[in-house]
């Protein structure tokens, strides 16, 4: 690597502009070109990384998930490398791709240039990379402030989940995930393409960026209490053998709602239910550090 592009998000910069600065340095220093870009749109955004030619360079994103979310339709029609700094609240993508959060360990991440080619997930024709959500993960996403991100980090998502579930009522969805399909109530539905969510949940203990898989989980209605019984197993991923609880894995799943419901993914509203997803195996070249693989199965 010659040269990166690097695209900053001017939002997820506040309070980290001296470390961000650090990391610039480190990769100057360390032989690579970096032209810096703050980027005040995700058009603008676009626009940069499909203006961008040069040789043996990298597209360099400094922000949270949904900043790099926006980048990925042009990256990936540009067939541009990537590789990111964590300067959002979750920073999953980061922990799905063994990136460091600290933003100068992160830089050395890029530095040492090692690469993967990762999958990409689309619903309804908007690319995602993390998880898309319907029920209680986009209400806990409305709930969610800049305020309470800045000053409860990751636990803003907890204050929020047990706020939203309070007042959330149950939905009919129709699945269908490959050659197999049903109909049933929910509270929460989750399509992962990546390995984390939420601020460091796991989707699948098999899931990773890696394996050309979608990982669908679905939480029927249930009472607060055996909710939070379910906590560990949503923070693990071990929610095949949950009750109340569908889990699948398919490489193209369907939905569709009784009323139209919205959709989030990598936290930002994408689309509208119905919804199809697919997944594009080996889609982007990312630099990466070393990416978590599945738990282990004991016998």
């Amino acid at each position: 690597m010659q040269h990166a592009l690097l695209i900053v998000n001017p939002q997820s910069r506040n309070g980290q502009s001296e470390a961000l600065n650090e990391a610039i340095d480190l990769l100057r220093s360390s032989g690579i070109e970096v032209d810096v870009c703050v980027s005040e749109s995700a058009s603008q955004m676009a626009s940069r990384i499909a203006d961008y030619h040069q040789q043996d360079g990298v597209v360099i994103v400094a922000g949270g998930d949904g900043t790099i979310s926006s980048a990925l339709e042009s990256v990936y029609e540009n067939q541009q490398s990537l590789a990111i700094l964590p300067m959002g609240t979750a920073n999953d993508l980061a922990r799905s791709l063994g990136v460091p959060q600290d933003i100068v360990e992160a830089a050395q991440i890029i530095v040492d240039d090692k690469r993967e080619q990762i999958n990409l997930a689309k619903v309804n024709g908007k690319y995602f990379v993390n998880v898309a959500h319907v029920g209680l993960g986009v209400d806990v996403t409305h709930e969610l402030t800049s305020e309470t991100k800045k000053y409860f980090g990751v636990f803003a998502y907890l204050g929020a989940f047990i706020s939203v579930f309070k007042r959330n009522k149950s939905f009919r969805v129709d699945i269908k995930a490959d050659d197999w399909g049903c109909s049933v109530r929910a509270i929460h539905l989750a399509i992962g393409n990546g390995r984390y969510y939420g601020g460091g949940n796991i989707v699948d203990d098999d899931s990773t960026l890696l394996d050309g898989q979608l990982n669908l989980f679905c939480l029927k209605p249930q009472r607060w209490w055996q909710l939070l019984l379910l906590g560990a197993n949503l923070r693990s991923g071990n929610l095949r053998t949950a009750e109340r609880v569908i889990c699948k894995t398919a490489k193209k799943i369907s939905i569709k709602t009784s009323k139209p419901r919205q959709l989030h993914a990598d936290g930002e509203f994408k689309t509208d239910t119905p919804a199809e997803f697919e997944v594009i195996p080996k889609a982007i070249e990312v630099i990466v550090g070393d990416m978590p693989l599945p738990n282990i199965k004991k016998d």
